[in-house]
C-alpha cells in the first residue's frame, strides 16, 4: 500500500521532469543525457552496493534510501518553483538521487524473498510489478493534469510527500526472521563483489540470461527515451500526447504483470523470455509506420507487456534459484545490468533519434536485439534447465561445487 502511493509519486516526478528538459532544450539528447545521469551511479557502484545489502538489516537500508529519495523530489520542486531550471542543476540532483537508487534497487528486490519465501517468489515479483505498473498508467495521466492546471512543480512536490506512505508502511512491518545487527564481514568488500561475478559466470544459463537482459536494457528498454519526441513529432501532440503514451505503455506492463502473477508460476520461463522478445521487436518495428496515436498507443502497450513480462521472468528466475548468502550481489549484478545499462541504451537512442529521426532509432534497436536474441536462442537450448539443475543437487538453490571451493 505504501509502494502504490509512493510510486504514483514517481511517476509525477518522472513525466514532470521528462516534459520540462524536452520544453527547455527540444532536444532528444537532453533526454538521453538527463536518463544517463539518473542511472549511472548504478553501473558505479550497483555490485558495492548488493555487499552492503548482504551485510545489513535490509529495511533499515530501504527506509534510508526511501527518505533521501523523497527528499531530492522536495529540493526539485523548490528549484523548479524559483525558475532555477538550468538542465544542469536538473542533471545534479538527478545523479545524486541515481546514487540513492543504486543502493536501494539490489536491496529492495532481494528484501522480496526474505517477505515470502523462495516458492512464493515469482508470485511477489509479479505483484510488485502490478503495483509499480498500476502507478505507471495512473501516474503520467494525473501529471498531465496537473502541469496542465496548476503548475509543472507541484508534480515533484507530491512525489516528495508520496514517500512519507512507504516509510510509515516499512515501519510498520513485522519480521520475526529480519536480523537485527550488521552481519560479521570476514572478508574485503572487492572479494565479496567477486564472489557474485564468478557465481553467475560459473554457470552457463546465467550467462545466457544475463545476455538476454543486458541486451534489452541497451537495446530494449531505452526506446521509452523518444515517447516526447514520438508525441512531438510523429502525432503532432502535447504534453496530453505523451501521458497517453506513457499511459498505454504503463497499461501494457500492467497486464503482464497481472498476467504473471496469475500464471507465471505455471509458464516454462525460457519460452516466456523469448516469445516476449519476439513480440517486442515486431510491436517497436511497426511504431514509426503508424501515425494515427490509438495505433502507437496499441502498439506501445504491446511493448509494455514485452518489456515486463521478459524482466519479470528474469528476475524471479535468479531470485528464486540464488544461495541467501549471494543474494544481495547477484540483485547488484542484475540492478546494474538492468539499470546501471540503462543510460548507455539512452544516450545512443536518443542521438540516434536526433540524428536520423524516431524511426531508424526505433528499427536499429529492433534489429540489433533480434541479432542477439537468435542466437542465444539456439545456445540456451542445448543448456539443461535451471530446475533441473537445482533438482539433481537436492536444493532449492543452484550453487556448483565450483563456487564452493573459490569460496
Amino acid at each position: 500500500m505504501g509502494q502504490s502511493v509512493s510510486l504514483i509519486g514517481t511517476w509525477l516526478q518522472n513525466t514532470a521532469l521528462s516534459w520540462l528538459v524536452y520544453s527547455i532544450t527540444h532536444d532528444s539528447r537532453a533526454l538521453g543525457i538527463m536518463s544517463f545521469l539518473g542511472s549511472v551511479p548504478v553501473l558505479l557502484i550497483g555490485i558495492y552496493a548488493g555487499t552492503i545489502a548482504d551485510e545489513y538489516p535490509k529495511r533499515k537500508i530501504i527506509m534510508i534510501t526511501q527518505s533521501l529519495a523523497g527528499l531530492f523530489a522536495l529540493v526539485m520542486a523548490l528549484v523548479v518553483w524559483q525558475d532555477w531550471t538550468s538542465i544542469w542543476i536538473l542533471g545534479a540532483i538527478n545523479f545524486l538521487l541515481g546514487v540513492t537508487i543504486a543502493f536501494d534497487l539490489p536491496t529492495r528486490q532481494a528484501f522480496v524473498v526474505e517477505m515470502v519465501g523462495k516458492e512464493d517468489v515469482a508470485n511477489a515479483v509479479a505483484l510488485n510489478s502490478s503495483v509499480f505498473n498500476a502507478a505507471r498508467l495512473i501516474g503520467p495521466a494525473v501529471a498531465a493534469m496537473i502541469i496542465a492546471s496548476i503548475s509543472i512543480e507541484m508534480c515533484f512536490l507530491l512525489n516528495g510527500l508520496s514517500f512519507i506512505a512507504v516509510i510509515i508502511s516499512l515501519a510498520r512491518m513485522r519480521m520475526p526472521n529480519e536480523e537485527r545487527k550488521a552481519r560479521k564481514q570476514h572478508k574485503s568488500r572487492l572479494h565479496a563483489m567477486k564472489e557474485g561475478v564468478h557465481y553467475l559466470y560459473q554457470i552457463p544459463n546465467y550467462r545466457a540470461l544475463m545476455t538476454l537482459v543486458i541486451a534489452m536494457t541497451l537495446f530494449a528498454w531505452s526506446y521509452t527515451v523518444n515517447l516526447p519526441a514520438i508525441a512531438v513529432q510523429v502525432l503532432h501532440g502535447s504534453e496530453g500526447t505523451y501521458a497517453a503514451l506513457l499511459s498505454a505503455n504503463g497499461l501494457g506492463a500492467l497486464l503482464a504483470a497481472l498476467s504473471q502473477a496469475a500464471f507465471g508460476p505455471r509458464m516454462r520461463p525460457r519460452m516466456m523470455l523469448y516469445i516476449s522478445i519476439a513480440t517486442f521487436v515486431v510491436a517497436v518495428s511497426f511504431i514509426p509506420l503508424v501515425t494515427a496515436q490509438l495505433g502507437v498507443m496499441a502498439l506501445l502497450v504491446i511493448a509494455g507487456w514485452s518489456i515486463i513480462t521478459f524482466f519479470i521472468t528474469a528476475n524471479s528466475t535468479l531470485q528464486r534459484y540464488v544461495p541467501d548468502e549471494l543474494r544481495g550481489r547477484v540483485m547488484g549484478i542484475y540492478s546494474l545490468s538492468f539499470t546501471g545499462l540503462y543510460p548507455f541504451g539512452s544516450l545512443l537512442t536518443g542521438f540516434l533519434g536526433h540524428e536520423f529521426g524516431v524511426g531508424p532509432a526505433l528499427w536499429f534497436d529492433a534489429g540489433i536485439m533480434a541479432l542477439i536474441a537468435i542466437p542465444t536462442y539456439f545456445w540456451a537450448r542445448t543448456l539443461p534447465r535451471l530446475s533441473e539443475i537445482a533438482a539433481r543437487s537436492g536444493s532449492h538453490s543452484v550453487y556448483p561445487a565450483t563456487v564452493m571451493n573459490h569460496k
